[in-house]
């Protein structure tokens, strides 16, 4: 399936347009938590998806976490306010995240590799292969560490077993696949 590009938060892995803001969620509550995502992704980018936590002592763990509890609560209840007092308080915190990570001498992701959350699972895709190994002897699921060049490999062998995948980007520049499936019994993985 292919949706339309449209640049949005990214929130979780989810392309999101900019506009659209779930029934139930108020537009200032939806606001308010862009200047969160931004840095959120910053962060998870610099130190990978999920592991930034895992890298400082458990009180500062124990109070981001505290933190992200509280901005949800806010966020079910649909209230603008407390979503943008709650925001700034968890912007802070990825701040004393990174800043006390640095101190104890974490180590980022090499500057071509980038973290990612993905389906609820945390990735690091690397541009170059001489990166994966440190990448994945930093990661908790090594097996999510993953190259360009294997993400490429997969992409073509997708679009040689799915139809119209050429046809519909073509037609619809900027079009994103959001959901494909490979029947199953296809070939054996090649090595």
């Amino acid at each position: 399936m292919a949706r339309k590009g449209s640049g949005g938060s990214g929130r979780q892995g989810s392309r999101v347009p900019a506009t659209y803001v779930p029934d139930d969620m108020l537009m200032a509550v939806s606001e308010a938590l862009k200047p969160l995502d931004r840095i959120a992704v910053e962060m998870e980018a610099k130190w990978g998806a999920g592991r930034l936590p895992r890298l400082v002592s458990p009180e500062l763990a124990a109070r981001f976490g505290s933190a992200q509890d509280k901005l949800n609560a806010a966020i079910r209840l649909n209230d603008a306010e407390a979503v943008a007092q709650r925001a700034a308080v968890l912007i802070r915190g990825w701040e004393a995240l990174d800043k006390a990570a640095h101190e104890l001498g974490g180590q980022t992701v090499p500057l071509r590799s980038v973290g990612v959350k993905w389906e609820g699972k945390s990735f690091v895709i690397c541009w170059d292969r001489g990166d994966v190994d440190k990448v994945a002897a930093m990661n908790d699921a090594p097996e999510n560490v993953v190259t360009v060049h294997e993400l490429l490999t997969a992409w073509k062998a997708m679009r040689d077993r799915v139809s119209g995948i050429d046809a519909t980007k073509r037609a619809f520049p900027g079009a994103e696949v959001v959901r494909a499936a490979l029947k199953p019994g296809g070939d054996d993985v090649p090595f």
